[in-house]
């Protein structure tokens, strides 16, 4: 007869690993380093991609949303970094689809990607700028092994 699993009350599941925000179904990672140390739109990607993520996705509202929530003290033409850039005369996200509303951001320029402020607000700024970013990925999930007797 099999024996009922230990409880440690010390120990919980989290949706999200230490280190990112839970903003459902997403966890996020924003990155605020100093001056010295922010990142070109594919250096950012590329440090996302090491963490198992990618540069954040909006494809509607509440995304959107979230994403500036965590573009914490963006100002002027020092936001963050997300996963949308001009792709022969298109705004694409890291994931292959488009952008489906322009009013987000406006037309794309050549050789241009897009940084997220606080309010809502994104910009097209050249990609080799340093800028910070935000990371964006799954909940983890929890899966349990039945076992028959």
């Amino acid at each position: 007869m099999p024996t009922a699993p230990k409880v440690n009350k010390k120990r919980q599941c989290r949706p999200c690993q230490p280190g990112w925000e839970l903003n459902k179904p997403s966890c996020y990672a924003y990155n605020n380093p100093d001056l010295a140390k922010r990142k070109t739109w594919e250096e950012a990607r590329e440090d996302c991609r090491g963490k198992g993520s990618d540069l954040a996705v909006a494809h509607d509202q509440q995304q959107k949303d979230a994403i500036s929530f965590y573009s914490k003290g963006s100002s002027g033409s020092n936001g963050y970094w997300v996963g949308l850039r001009d792709e022969d005369g298109r705004w694409k996200w890291v994931d292959g689809s488009e952008l489906t509303d322009n009013s987000w951001i406006g037309d794309p320029t050549v050789g241009h990607c897009a940084i997220s402020f606080q309010n809502n607000r994104w910009k097209s700024v050249n990609c080799d700028t340093k800028q910070r970013w935000i990371c964006k990925k799954s909940t983890l999930s929890v899966y349990t092994l039945q076992s028959y007797y």
